[in-house]
């Protein structure tokens, strides 16, 4: 009897030990399961807010340029600054002006001491040049009368041997030497003629060089007339540095100061103080009458939520000042999109740079999810959904991952789809650990 009260008790305690490890394993199986959160799929729109920044131009936008080479002192406006006519835009260094402008007169001397040496110059060889070419008319003239008046001498010789023709009963010798004679004056007349054409040919080829000397002379004459050197690069370089001349006298009667022709708003400011300017703009702004634009670029994903004609919300940013605008272009360059907006006049005075804001709200879709419900394993989106199987606890919980496609989506919201997916499906919508497809989960 005693013998089997141990057995019993024996067995008792092994039941109750089994209980207990039982109890254990399944607290230990039930605290390793990932705890989720679930919703329905619900049918909605998507709210997207797109934030682009941007800049602000004007149209028909002024440049000023700027004094090559002289020394700035100090900048006097600045990026987004109201200026009226007279207003001092930049100082330039006095010393410095002077300095440059001395040696601007000093070389402007020596050119002119050259100009006016080589204007001499040139005025000779023309009074050469025509020396020479009325000595040769002279020569050629005198030397061509010299052998016309032999020829006509010549004419009247044989004019008068002509008329002295032996009688027909003459002897032959008689015949003979008038024969002989006549010959020798045909042969006179024939050399004169040919002497006369040989000189008149000469005259006219030694008269085309003496032309075309003159022509030479006469052309480096209007070269030189027309302020042109050939001891300087050339002619735009010295109307450049007349023109330096006349600017830079004017300067210093202004004291190096450099104002506005007329009012408007300084767009941007390239030049700084103790810097020596280049020949480039060193200020640029828009007059009283320019428009002003905002433009920005979007990419291809934000193109889809913008549209020409959206309503959109301008700020800018260092101003309080915020405006609704319209969208008035939006046009493909190089892959991206240039949004255009016209703005209102008076809106963004003094302004270079703007931030534009899009709130666009899509179509309904049949299945919006919340955004933690999404995942993607870098090619593939899917979410988890919530079934039941049987385990070890008997009828658990546990995530099924589905393929499905991305339609739409915001920070807080994603739009799907997917041909297996109902609206009565559990979808996972958060978990305190990382899931995996047949995991089994408890509920929160």
């Amino acid at each position: 009897m005693e013998s089997k009260k141990k057995v019993l008790k024996g067995f008792g305690l092994f039941m109750a030990a089994m209980l207990i490890m039982t109890f254990v394993s399944r607290t230990v199986y039930v605290n390793q399961m990932p705890q989720v959160r679930w919703n329905y799929p619900a049918a909605a729109s998507i709210r997207n807010t797109l934030t682009v920044d941007g800049t602000v131009e004007a149209v028909n936008s002024q440049a000023i340029t700027g004094m090559e080479g002289l020394l700035v002192k100090r900048v006097c406006v600045a990026a987004g600054e109201q200026i009226e006519e007279g207003t001092v835009l930049y100082e330039v260094d006095m010393d410095d002006l002077q300095a440059k402008l001395g040696q601007l007169e000093a070389e402007e001397e020596v050119w002119q001491e050259q100009l006016q040496a080589e204007k001499k110059a040139a005025a000779t060889e023309i009074t050469r040049a025509q020396e020479d070419y009325d000595t040769t008319v002279a020569e050629l003239d005198r030397k061509i009368a010299e052998q016309t008046a032999l020829l006509e001498d010549a004419l009247e010789d044989l004019d008068l041997h002509l008329f002295r023709i032996p009688e027909e009963d003459s002897s032959d010798e008689i015949w003979i030497a008038w024969a002989d004679e006549r010959t020798r004056l045909d042969r006179v007349i024939a050399d004169k003629k040919r002497s006369i054409e040989e000189a008149e040919f000469e005259k006219e080829k030694l008269l085309k060089e003496a032309n075309r000397n003159i022509e030479d002379a006469q052309s480096a004459k209007r070269e030189v007339d027309g302020a042109y050197s050939v001891s300087f690069s050339g002619i735009g370089q010295i109307q450049e540095r007349e023109s330096k001349i006349k600017t830079w006298r004017q300067l210093v009667v202004d004291e190096g100061k450099v104002v506005s022709q007329q009012e408007g708003t300084i767009l941007e400011v390239m030049l700084q103080s103790g810097v020596r300017m280049g020949a480039d703009a060193v200020m640029r702004y828009a007059d009283a009458q320019s428009s002003l634009v905002f433009r920005t670029t979007i990419s291809q994903d934000q193109k889809a939520k913008v549209h020409t004609g959206d309503s959109v919300r301008l700020s800018f940013p260092g101003s309080s000042e915020e405006v609704n605008e319209t969208i008035d272009s939006i046009v493909q360059e190089n892959g991206s999109y240039t949004v255009t907006i016209w703005l209102e006049p008076g809106v963004a005075q003094g302004r270079t740079e703007g931030v534009m804001e899009v709130v666009s709200t899509s179509e309904v879709y049949d299945f919006v999810v919340s955004k933690q419900a999404l995942h993607n394993d870098g090619s593939t989106n899917y979410i988890y959904i919530l079934e039941e199987k049987e385990g070890i606890l008997g009828t658990e919980m546990s995530v099924r991952s589905l393929t499905v496609r991305l339609l739409d989506q915001n920070e807080d919201k994603a739009a799907i789809m997917d041909d297996l997916l109902q609206s009565d499906m559990k979808i996972v919508v958060e978990s305190d650990r990382e899931l995996k497809n047949g995991n089994s989960v408890k509920v929160e």
